[in-house]
């Protein structure tokens, strides 16, 4: 055996320069009642047809689904690839384990005399042991078989003996409930002894859900542990309805986040009023109207944001104008499209030229004040530079030794925020040529402290400038911060045509 060639030469080898840090997708999350939603996951779907096989066809979340899923970017054309669910238990409910059809047959059950599940239900775990299936003639019977066996545990409190199992004919599934409703656990793992049936019943398996129970929570609350689950998503709604205090307090709290998501709060002709009242300069918030049954369309701006592919050129759209075949219009006449128009209300319009009805997303405005992003074109742009530059600085920290406190490391910051620009220039979310008013000019001349910055953002589309800066941490040590600034020209759209025609 030879010495080894380490002790003379030892080579490393790694990859450097590498993307360290996931990028949040701009998906729709859409929160539901939905027990199959579990309170301590989120449920993602990909297309139409995976909602309809977890939710059923006739379900609110597939209906849901279907119709934000049938939106079309215009050129470049896309789609969006992903949809989340998440759980509001607006009510508290009770641990559930929703099985899958595992295709057991009878007769493979009524062959068990020696039958076991180890289940954990609330606060209280056992083996539940000699559940003998021979006398059950029907898969009804198996779980009413056991169903005694669980309710006999009387040391498990009422979350055992008040617990159902229920056999779905319809699904070929077996289904647990808890026998009580507030926050507690649901688990079934392999027994050790016996036979074990908890994958014969379909309830360790690939698709079975573990659904626990949970206290019931505010529209805040459920949104706050979602968020604590994933931020990966763009644009947020509900499903079930929640009142003006509950929509203003989550309102006030995504307007914290500044320009991270946005909430689209679904209203109708007799409550329009009352919501806009409590959410008008709440920042980050649409109202959308929906007066036709069983169509959500706050599912249209949700998906514009999803399918807009910010790596594609000239990727960014106008949110009004937009068409998604299925919808009805809600507003026919000028003197309702007035009234909606004032309080910033989006709505599927519809007008008319040469007898031909025209029907169409209208007008993609957000509440909130002057100083706040409006439309919701501009407002989703920024979120995707501002989750972009994130990734993108935050994967710069972790892959390179340092960035050093001096002009070598304003420089490393400021090659990423250009390159978040000239990707933004790219996909449309930064467009050059616009004209600056005066007022514009000054306030680009304030922030910057250079008089020709206006002139940059004018004619390049940005201004830009990195500076370190020395601040006392929390620790009362002395930490460097990298402090970039940057303006840029929003991609404002053009919602009305206007003509001049003089006749000589």
């Amino acid at each position: 055996m030879s010495i080894s060639i380490d002790r003379y030469v030892s080579i490393v080898s790694g990859v450097i320069g590498a993307q360290a840090v996931a990028q949040r997708e701009l998906v729709g999350l859409r929160f539901t009642s939905d027990a199959r939603v579990p309170v301590d996951a989120i449920v993602t779907v990909n297309n139409s047809t995976d909602a309809i096989e977890y939710f059923g066809a006739g379900s609110d979340e597939a209906i849901f689904a279907t119709q934000y899923f049938t939106y079309i970017s215009p050129a470049p054309a896309s789609q969006a690839q992903k949809l989340r669910f998440a759980q509001w238990p607006s009510a508290a409910i009770p641990p559930r384990v929703y099985g899958v059809e595992a295709g057991t047959l009878i007769g493979t059950f009524t062959a068990i005399t020696d039958g076991t599940l180890n289940l954990t239900i609330g606060d209280y775990q056992t083996t539940v042991t000699a559940l003998d299936l021979s006398a059950a003639g029907t898969l009804a019977g198996v779980a009413s078989a056991i169903q005694t066996k669980i309710q006999a545990v009387v040391a498990g409190g009422v979350d055992w003996t008040a617990a159902t199992v229920t056999y779905d004919a319809l699904a070929g599934t077996f289904n647990l409930v808890g026998g009580q409703t507030g926050d507690a656990a649901i688990d079934v793992v392999p027994a050790t002894s016996g036979t074990d049936l908890s994958q014969l019943l379909g309830w360790r398996n690939v698709g079975t859900v573990l659904s626990p129970g949970s206290d019931a929570e505010t529209p805040l609350e459920a949104f706050v542990r979602a968020e604590n689950i994933t931020d990966s998503f763009g644009s947020v709604s509900f499903g079930p309805t929640i009142s003006e205090t509950e929509a203003a307090d989550l309102a006030q709290y995504i307007a914290s986040l500044n320009v991270k998501y946005q909430f689209y709060v679904s209203v109708n002709a007799s409550n329009e009023a009352s919501y806009y009242a409590a959410l008008v300069n709440i920042p980050s918030t649409g109202l959308i109207l929906n007066l036709t049954a069983d169509e959500y369309k706050e599912a249209i701006p949700m998906a514009i944001m999803a399918a807009t592919n910010y790596q594609r050129r000239n990727a960014t759209v106008n949110y009004m104008y937009r068409q998604v075949g299925g919808f009805t219009a809600d507003v026919t006449t000028n003197a309702v499209a007035d009234a909606y128009d004032a309080k910033r209300i989006s709505y599927y319009g519809e007008t008319a030229s040469a007898g031909q009805k025209i029907a169409f997303f209208q007008r993609g405005f957000l509440q909130g004040t002057s100083t706040s992003p409006l439309d919701m074109n501009v407002h989703a742009n920024e979120q995707w530079l501002k989750a972009f530059l994130v990734a993108r600085l935050l994967s710069l920290q972790l892959s390179i030794g340092k960035i050093p406190a001096n002009n070598e490391g304003r420089g490393y910051v400021l090659a990423i925020v250009t390159e978040g620009v000239n990707l933004a220039k790219f996909n449309g979310t930064i467009i050059l040529g616009k004209t600056l008013t005066t007022a514009q000019q000054i306030a680009v001349t304030q922030l910057t402290g250079d008089p020709d910055a206006w002139r940059d953002v004018q004619t390049n589309g940005y201004w830009a400038d990195v500076q370190i800066v020395e601040r006392t941490g929390e620790s009362g040590a002395t930490e460097y911060v990298a402090q970039y600034t940057l303006a840029y020209s929003k991609n404002d759209v053009v919602r009305k045509i206007e003509g001049s025609h003089n006749l000589v």
